[in-house]
């Protein structure tokens, strides 16, 4: 009788162990697939958030066309000008103002939050700085002239 007691004991010990081990297998498994998707949609993020800003930079410049050229404007309380191609531009001290072309291009309803900012004066235009804007760690999105023509780009680099 001892011996029957005991064995079932046992089994039940075993059989807790066994749920536990299934458990925390299903957990890990979760939390691995979670960091690989949450991944993937910060990358597609990035993606989408160059694509509207190139949406809204073009969509502008065909406002340019429609009104036949004008020299400034002003979207959502925001004034800009143009290149010579009809592209948006905000200056400020002959440097393009990276936040305001972020609050111009990011979203037509509310601008989109970045982590920080890098502003460079680089070979790609004689004219214009490029901006550089920090989605979060490790995702970047760089905003830039090149022959007067505005361009975006979302890249990635290593995490720190």
């Amino acid at each position: 009788m001892l011996r029957a007691v005991a064995n079932l004991k046992y089994f039940a010990h075993v059989r807790w162990f066994v749920w536990g081990g299934v458990i925390f297998l299903m957990v890990w498994t979760l939390l691995v697939e979670w960091h690989r998707v949450n991944e993937e949609a910060e990358r597609t993020r990035v993606n989408l958030l160059a694509q509207t800003m190139t949406r809204s930079a073009s969509a502008l410049r065909q406002k340019w066309e429609l009104e036949n050229r004008p020299s400034h404007s002003q979207t959502n309380g925001i004034d800009y000008s143009f290149t010579h191609k009809g592209w948006p531009i905000i200056l400020q001290d002959d440097h393009v103002d990276c936040v305001q072309m972020w609050n111009l291009l990011s979203s037509r309803q509310r601008p989109v939050d970045y982590l920080s900012l890098v502003d460079k004066k680089e070979m790609r235009s004689d004219l214009y700085n490029s901006c550089y804007f920090q989605i979060n760690d490790g995702k970047w999105l760089a905003l830039f002239y090149e022959n007067e023509t505005i361009r975006t780009n979302g890249f990635l680099t290593l995490s720190e």
